[in-house]
């Protein structure tokens, strides 16, 4: 039998108490605001930045020693903003290159005005630029924008490549990625590449120049205001945050090596990218016109050799050898075994879908717990999926994956979540709207 700690008890009954404080508090309906930098980007299915707050500071006030915190599935950066605000260090990973650009524009330097003398510079560049020349060339440019929203996105390319600082770029870089998703002809009601009906194309008439002005200028008062309240904790030195701050290019699968953290907080996808959400075909287009050496030393072209290939690195996204160790699997997972049986009859790729995911997810775990100090507690959030017409328990999948490793369970709280975004047109899968926040503690 496995002894409960102190701090168990202690996390356990603070939760408990917010539980109880009122109706579907966890749900934070009315709650779910995105002050600071979590505003920079519409990423997909990002998390409520105030129950990341009530989960980090209860758990660090339980537990004295906790000075680090760990995301192996980083995406928005939500994590690492809420992290920043409460003084603590962190060390993020993801495998989708617009998410470490987005995680590494959050960690600053903060300083609103230097953004707001360089945006001027890059307007003025704009203003000036008479070139005509693309300054992105893929298949389907000429599907995805309309031929002035091209002409403007590439003089907008070439200005923030001419300024100096890579930090500002980064900044600017974002900036442009949320004026490509507002100005491409992909629809905005689905995370997937979906063109746009002509009668609808024809009817806009955005302006990516004005669209990215005033992006670039919400963006440098969201980051204002978040160093006015880093400021007023004496978070920053020099503009710039003084805890350390790590975002790297890299599955979750890989071993951190020499580290060892004190908190993990995360949220795994729910399932393999292609049946839930397509997180790479959401960045694909983005990242067209943005340089990729600037987001990270192993972010290269490979990453958009197809609009599906960030999805085919994702957990899940090779299909071959999909049932590979799933005797073992269903050994340690009962869930993960109903859940196969009750696809036996659906045609295979389903199966091979469920089987392929928590067969990648599976191979995470033992590296993130392994980057885990002695009695580290952790925060899983995750939501159970549809797959031809199944639920599959992924809550209770991953339950079992943590136990048969050696996790401690500490507690599980059920939320609805009404407020997180996730797309309104799917045909793969059933719009998610509960999901469980899974703690647990290193043994």
């Amino acid at each position: 039998m496995i002894c409960e700690t102190s701090s168990d008890a202690q996390i356990r009954k603070k939760l408990d108490d917010l539980s109880v404080s009122a109706p579907d508090y966890w749900s934070y309906s009315g709650r779910a605001a995105r002050r600071c930098a979590h505003d920079y980007f519409q990423y997909p299915a990002m998390m409520v930045p105030d129950m990341l707050s009530d989960l980090i500071r209860v758990i660090s006030g339980s537990d004295q020693n906790i000075h680090t915190v760990y995301d192996p599935f980083a995406g928005s950066g939500s994590v690492l903003t809420e992290t920043m605000l409460l003084g603590l260090d962190f060390i993020g990973r993801d495998i989708n290159p617009l998410a470490v650009l987005l995680c590494k524009a959050k960690m600053g330097p903060f300083r609103a005005e230097q953004l707001e003398d360089k945006l001027d510079d890059v307007l003025a560049f704009v203003e000036s630029d008479d070139l005509y020349r693309r300054e992105a060339d893929f298949p389907g440019l000429r599907k995805w924008f309309e031929a002035n929203t091209i002409n403007e996105l590439s003089k907008l390319r070439r200005a923030i490549r001419a300024e100096p600082a890579l930090w500002a770029r980064r900044f600017f870089w974002v900036a442009l990625a949320e004026t490509v998703r507002r100005t491409s002809n992909s629809r905005t009601s689905t995370f997937k590449l979906h063109i746009r009906t002509p009668k609808d194309i024809q009817s806009r008439s955005l302006s990516a120049l004005r669209t990215f002005e005033e992006v670039a200028l919400q963006n440098i008062g969201r980051l204002d205001e978040q160093s006015i309240v880093l400021g007023q904790q004496q978070l920053l030195k020099r503009s710039e945050y003084k805890g350390r701050i790590e975002v790297s290019l890299r599955s979750a699968e890989a071993v951190v090596r020499g580290r060892q953290f004190d908190l993990l907080v995360t949220s795994p996808p729910y399932g393999d990218n292609t049946s839930t959400v397509s997180y790479g075909q959401y960045s694909y287009l983005p990242l067209q016109w943005i340089d990729l050496a600037d987001i990270h030393s192993r972010a290269d072209n490979t990453f958009l050799g197809s609009t599906h290939e960030i999805d085919k690195r994702s957990l899940g996204g090779i299909k071959k050898a999909a049932f590979d160790g799933t005797d073992n699997l269903r050994r340690i997972s009962p869930a993960f075994s109903h859940a196969l049986e009750c696809l036996r009859d659906c045609p295979p790729d389903r199966r091979a879908r469920v089987a392929a995911f928590c067969r990648d997810l599976h191979r995470c775990i033992q590296p993130i717990l392994g980057s885990l100090r002695k009695n580290a507690y952790m925060v899983w959030v995750i939501g159970n999926r549809c797959v031809g017409g199944q639920e599959i328990p992924m809550v209770r999948i991953v339950y079992e994956f943590l136990t048969s490793n050696g996790a401690v369970p500490v507690v599980t709280i059920k939320r609805l979540i009404p407020t997180k975004r996730m797309a309104l047109k799917n045909n793969v899968s059933q719009t998610m709207c509960k999901e469980a926040i899974l703690i647990f503690r290193r043994k």
